[in-house]
């Protein structure tokens, strides 16, 4: 990819970046295409790779225990994926399919931890960029679990959903 090519000026991983630090995190970055209907990362892999989406639609679907899956978003232009794997060497919780042609650029994980020696400001803005990418998504799903465990229909799940939420902000210990 050339540093001449930018990412979204939605993409937030870039936010507060200086132009010498963007330059330095663009040259390491390597643009991909996907044909719609791909799958671009799969649950249960890792891959330690920062997805940008550059044009396109992604699909993120979780498998459920019945082999089922269940779409849990969609991401646009400027959206990011794979950060949960890229600073936690872990499968990937869900995958993420193509919806329509669409083109990423990717920063793995060795071209990372290289700006963190060439440019460290730059590895510490993705660093605190995607860790308030993942705030949102967190405050997004507290949101919609609480609305979800009020409905009267899950009133059943109340204490199994207490316990949960007691173990996820006291304790991790799962």
């Amino acid at each position: 990819m050339s540093v001449s090519e930018s990412p979204p000026p939605s993409c937030p991983l870039f936010q507060d970046m200086s132009l010498d630090e963007r330059h330095d995190v663009l040259a390491r970055l390597v643009h991909e295409s996907f044909p719609a209907g791909e799958t671009i990362l799969r649950e249960g892999l890792s891959t330690q790779m920062l997805w940008i989406i550059v044009s396109g639609r992604c699909e993120v679907a979780k498998t459920m225990r019945d082999e089922t899956e269940q779409q849990l978003a969609v991401l646009e232009s400027g959206a990011v994926f794979g950060e949960m794997s890229f600073f936690h060497a872990a499968p990937h919780s869900a995958s993420v399919r193509a919806l329509s042609e669409v083109e990423v650029m990717q920063l793995s994980r060795v071209h990372y931890d290289e700006l963190e020696i060439a440019c460290p400001s730059a590895a510490g803005k993705i660093m605190l960029n995607t860790l308030k990418v993942l705030s949102e998504r967190l405050r997004r799903m507290d949101e919609w679990t609480a609305e979800f465990v009020q409905r009267p229909e899950t009133s059943r799940h109340y204490e199994e959903w207490r316990d949960f939420r007691a173990k996820l902000y006291s304790d991790w210990q799962f």
